[in-house]
């Protein structure tokens, strides 16, 4: 210590960077291990919007120029290594500590370093808005670049106000037109400055002009917009659906002019008297004490941490983040993991594409016909009527293959860059025999860094295969998928999307499956029936228990013996049923007829069942049934 003390360090500098460092470990574990980056990425398209960049397949020129093209173009490069949680958590924290450096050089030399928290607030801003699994790259390396030049400027010794607005001239045009997304916030800190700090209010005046007459002329000379167009870039007024994420947003890139702004107001609003200075009340003792005490730093360092972590678990969107976790799963078919973080989602929060994903998982773990309606289900639980891009995995494997690639390029159209619509248009020409365009394809996904092993594997064994006669995947592809394409038929009745890949290939066990699956979401007892002899077509020793509940439903309403080709009904089914009947007795009808006494709001539906104790068989598929036979009567 005594080393470090003749090398000019003192025990305050040395705690004052601990402090720091501790802050960003802390900051840097929550984003990789809480957030979970490589969400966002396996977002993308999805649940979020925006651009991610592939080293060449898209250069810096392929677009029309536009104020903040930098600044976006640098934060797309960024975002694509969100693939991996901890390269993503370690871009967004040193983009953190560069928010929370830039802050501190900002406000430090209008309250001399009293207010030192105030430092850490845009980093805990940024880790919110993290919470709420929006991207915001853009907007913190804007306000970062914001305030690296206003820090060049106060190091620039201009004792002039015509050379001082010189500078800020040129920096205020870089700064238009690479990172408009803060410039707004650019000019006022600069104008805040100028007004406190050197006591020019006509130069800050000035400022303040340029912030209307910048965009204009630079509008006029390098760019070919819409001039309401170049005001609204520069305000930053991108929609965004979510109100507590536009709040943040506009949080962080206004935090540092109303900071900047109160601390430069204190001493005018609030000077301090000699004689109250000199008044030793206990307040001011113990004010003397807790300064002058070891313990201040590691209070103070643990309310940092403390209030850090509060705020994003505070503020965090836990079941956005499910969503987008249940979205990662599917696309790796890590099944397992899917359905266990399908159960920790309230019914409430299910929407129709969580459950395609966990019917997906369900028909993957051979459970879709026993456990499905374990799970909230929706009629559109299958595939919505509206795809979605991660359908473009459902519509391939079940053989669909034109259909899969028509939802692969409206994807590639909407979302510019999607790797996995590349990949599954390569395995689609492959599957065709189209090999040259499949090649086309594998050659794009060879350029990104994250897809190349896979890309150049694949561009090998073309190579020496075209056809890929020994890759089992593609066999069986080729097996199920349609020959001739009957789209027309396909997207009028969703059934006979299922209809017609089992014409194909009759051993199609997921079109089966999801036909099936279909007939009981939407309640077509009679023609579940009719396909019921489709079990002989594969190895179901006994009827699935989903099948077997809507067998005795069927019954139970037509009074009609079904042929069950020679298997059997689980005894407990049956008992489960009869429970079922017993408890229902009581109404006057069929099951059916005795649910329109339930009220017309949907939510007292629970209520009903439960003042009948009907509880116990929100799992089988006759609860299911009476529900939607409700909500279709209002």
């Amino acid at each position: 210590m005594v080393a470090v003390y003749k090398h000019g360090f003192s025990r305050q500098s040395l705690l004052a960077s601990a402090r720091p460092a501790l802050f960003f470990v802390l900051f840097f574990f929550l984003v990789c291990l809480w957030i979970d980056p490589k969400l966002i990425y396996h977002g993308h398209g999805q649940y979020l919007s925006y651009q991610i960049h592939v080293p060449g397949m898209r250069t810096f020129v392929d677009s029309p120029p536009f104020p903040g093209k930098a600044v976006e173009y640098l934060s797309a490069i960024l975002a694509h290594y969100y693939f991996y949680s901890w390269a993503g958590a370690l871009i967004i924290t040193l983009t953190a500590g560069l928010l929370s450096v830039g802050t501190d050089k900002f406000i430090t030399p209008m309250d001399g370093g009293r207010y030192w928290p105030l430092r850490f607030v845009p980093a805990v801003i940024l880790l919110m808005q993290y919470g709420r699994y929006y991207h915001y790259l853009a907007d913190s390396l804007s306000l970062s670049l914001g305030l690296l030049f206003l820090y060049l400027s106060i190091r620039i010794p201009l004792r002039s106000a015509v050379p001082r607005f010189a500078v800020f001239l040129v920096f205020s045009g870089v700064m238009y037109t690479m990172a408009v997304q803060a410039y707004l916030v650019f000019v006022i800190l600069w104008a805040i400055f100028e007004f406190f700090n050197r006591r020019n209010w006509r130069i800050g005046l000035l400022y303040l002009l340029s912030a209307v007459l910048i965009p204009l002329f630079a509008n006029m000379l390098f760019f070919n917009m819409d001039l309401f167009d170049a005001y609204r870039r520069m305000l930053s007024l991108e929609p965004i659906a979510d109100r507590g994420g536009l709040i943040l947003k506009f949080s962080l890139l206004f935090f540092l002019p109303i900071a900047g702004l109160s601390c430069a107001l204190r001493p005018f609003l609030a000077p301090k008297r000699e004689s109250e200075r000199a008044k030793p009340g206990r307040t001011w003792m113990f004010l003397q004490y807790y300064r002058q005490s070891r313990l201040r730093w590691p209070l103070e360092t643990l309310a940092l941490l403390i209030v850090t972590a509060g705020a994003l678990l505070l503020t965090c969107d836990r079941f956005a983040k499910i969503h987008l976790r249940i979205n990662y799963l599917a696309r790796n078919k890590m099944w397992n993991e899917l359905l266990r973080e399908a159960r920790r989602l309230p019914a409430k929060d299910y929407s129709v594409f969580v459950c395609n994903d966990v019917n997906r998982a369900l028909y993957h773990t051979a459970q879709l016909a026993y456990d499905m309606f374990s799970y909230p289900q929706h009629p559109s639980g299958l595939l919505s009527a509206t795809e979605r891009y991660s359908e473009l995995d459902t519509l391939y494997e079940l053989g669909h293959i034109n259909r899969a690639e028509d939802t692969a390029y409206g994807a590639l159209a909407l979302a510019d860059y999607y790797p996995t619509g590349l990949q599954k248009l390569a395995l689609i020409n492959i599957l065709k025999g189209q090999t040259d365009a499949a090649r086309t394809f594998l050659h794009a996904l060879s350029k990104d860094s994250l897809y190349k092993d896979w890309a150049e594997r694949y561009l090998d064994r073309l190579e020496t295969d075209p056809v890929l006669s020994a890759d089992e995947h593609i066999q069986h592809m080729r097996s199920v998928m349609l020959v001739e394409d009957n789209l027309r038929r396909a997207v009028t009745a969703t059934d006979d999307l299922y209809l017609i890949l089992l014409e194909k290939n009759r051993l199609n066990r997921m079109a089966f499956e999801y036909l099936m699956a279909w007939f009981l979401l939407n309640g077509h007892l009679e023609d579940f029936i009719r396909n019921l002899n489709r079990l002989d077509d594969f190895d179901y020793t006994d009827i699935p228990r989903h099948y077997a509940e809507a067998i005795l439903l069927y019954t139970g309403i037509t009074g009609r013996i079904v042929d069950l080709h020679g298997r059997k009904i689980n005894v407990q089914t049956v008992s489960r049923f009869a429970d079922f009947m017993q408890q229902s007795q009581s109404y006057k009808y069929h099951l059916q007829n005795a649910f329109k006494s339930a009220p017309n709001d949907s939510g007292d539906f629970d209520n009903l069942s439960n003042s009948y104790n009907l509880e116990d068989f929100k799992d089988t598929y006759y609860y299911y049934y009476f529900l939607v036979g409700l909500q279709q009567q209002k």
